[in-house]
């Protein structure tokens, strides 16, 4: 798997919505295999090229968004972050469905690997936006599964707070509040269905 470390700069970020920043995007085939790509905001320990090339300035903090692509040959088989989404592929009837059952509370694993604790986000905001207007960075989770043909129908259950299902073309899109992700609760499960 390779992966791409982004150093959080200024003109980078500000195409970006700060909202919906990290996720996770699956393209999946019709056999079952997929590509996975997820984007994780971290506290980046190490000084971007532009901090060591420059003089004259004290850097005080800095972030990271880390793109991550990998292939998996059967997606039922993909473990995120310790089990905490598990995806059930039904791609052989009609219609081609997906449930993505995804595990919420303090210590799902998929949280904290793609989003940092929600004091860090605060702090990481005032890097994105100095203006201090973007008052959290990655508050909103977004996964997004592409699928062989256009999908009819995204929905979740059970209701949590800002959690919302939908769709697109070939994509379902799935939102989450990071908080309402690491509260305990009920696993979400989310069903898609392609025509």
């Amino acid at each position: 798997m390779r992966t791409v470390l982004l150093t959080l700069s200024l003109s980078l970020l500000a195409s970006c919505s700060p909202s919906e920043l990290v996720g996770i995007h699956v393209a999946l085939a019709k056999d079952g295999s997929a590509t996975v790509t997820t984007r994780a905001l971290v506290e980046a320990p190490a000084p971007s090229p532009v901090e060591v090339l420059a003089k004259g300035a004290n850097w005080t903090a800095r972030a990271a968004l880390v793109h991550s692509r990998g292939q998996t040959k059967n997606l039922a088989e993909l473990d995120l972050a310790d089990g905490s989404i598990k995806f059930q592929p039904r791609l052989d009837g009609e219609p081609a469905s997906l449930r993505v059952t995804i595990q919420r509370g303090p210590n799902a694993g998929w949280v904290k690997a793609l989003v940092p604790s929600r004091d860090a986000r605060r702090a990481i905001a005032n890097v994105y936006d100095p203006s201090g207007k973007t008052r959290e960075i990655g508050d909103v989770i977004r996964l997004e599964v592409a699928g062989p043909t256009e999908a009819n129908g995204s929905s979740v259950l059970p209701v949590a707070r800002g959690v919302s299902a939908d769709r697109d073309g070939t994509r379902a899109i799935l939102l989450i509040p990071a908080q309402t992700a690491a509260e305990a609760g009920d696993p979400l499960v989310w069903d898609i269905t392609w025509k």
